[in-house]
């Protein structure tokens, strides 16, 4: 099986009004659909206490192939970004990150990481913020088309997500299994100054780690992070999802697995696709949409 477009990122809130407030006020995302979670979706996730629960659907404002959806879960206590395994941030392109700085300053995203060039180029230009529900996001401006980044152009002030993050304790690891799984390539590894996980480590703002980008289909990319020696498992109680972002869906080309749990999609944009799941090495969730 082949995967591609990263079509949603899935994060559970305790409180969707705000998520909505937030996200709607300050990214100018727009809410699009509202529901409940399936017993399908919540058996196959392996959160069979969220059945029932509410979701939101939202969409950028000028673009409708991807979007966030926010489940409603009460907080499954503290949770740190970057300092556990998983699904750990989502990167999203933007037109002007220095803007974008103005504007999130007077909301309850937090500034971690203020706008800054990227160690290898300065024509590729990010900042970093935490959501709500404790998400990180990169919102990442191209100054120029690079030809050695098959990257999407910006329709909006704030995009698609195209890069996911994922982190773990072992780079070869993480690289194995997303190659083998989906028949990708290995990336060569960098060293790249991640200031999100300096933060949390309480390193040097300089220091650099492991990091490898995976190109998939649709001008997205799988960033893979190795995160220092002293990181955590991520917990969250029994039958619920895991804190910060824990689920990335993928249009993926090819047959489900046999021995997987299929469902009917209830994503805007999709609806009535069929999905499956796998269950990554670092917790995360990797939601399939047959296109």
């Amino acid at each position: 099986m082949n995967i591609g477009k990263i079509s949603a990122v899935t994060i559970p809130s305790s409180d969707l009004s705000k998520s909505v407030e937030q996200y709607v006020n300050f990214l100018n995302y727009r809410l699009v659909d509202e529901g409940q979670v399936s017993k399908e979706e919540a058996l196959a996730w392996k959160a069979e206490k969220i059945e029932g629960a509410d979701y939101i659907v939202l969409q950028p404002e000028n673009s409708n192939d991807f979007a966030f959806r926010f489940i409603k879960q009460e907080s499954q206590g503290e949770y740190i970004p970057f300092k556990s395994g998983g699904w750990n941030a989502a990167e999203l392109i933007v037109r002007n990150v220095d803007e974008m700085a103005i504007r999130l300053s007077n909301s309850e995203f937090e500034i971690i990481g203020p706008p800054a060039d990227l160690s290898f180029t300065d024509q590729i230009r990010a900042m970093q913020v935490i959501g709500p529900s404790s998400e990180i996001l990169y919102l990442t401006e191209f100054k120029s088309k690079l030809p050695e980044f098959d990257s999407p152009i910006a329709r909006c002030d704030v995009d698609q997500t195209f890069i996911v993050i994922l982190a773990g304790s072992c780079m070869d690891q993480m690289q194995e299994f997303y190659c083998d799984s989906f028949n990708l390539e290995k990336a060569a590894v960098m060293d790249s100054r991640i200031r999100a996980i300096s933060r949390v480590f309480g390193n040097p703002e300089d220091t650099k780690y492991k990091s490898a980008a995976i190109p998939i289909k649709d001008q997205c990319l799988i960033e893979i992070d190795e995160l220092p020696d002293g990181s955590d498992i991520r917990s969250s109680k029994p039958g619920y999802l895991l804190p910060g972002i824990s689920m990335v869906s993928f249009l993926a080309d090819g047959n489900l697995h046999k021995d997987s749990l299929s469902y009917d999609c209830n994503l805007t944009h999709l609806k009535g696709k069929k999905c499956s799941i796998i269950h990554g090495n670092q917790q995360e969730i990797i939601e399939l949409v047959l296109r």
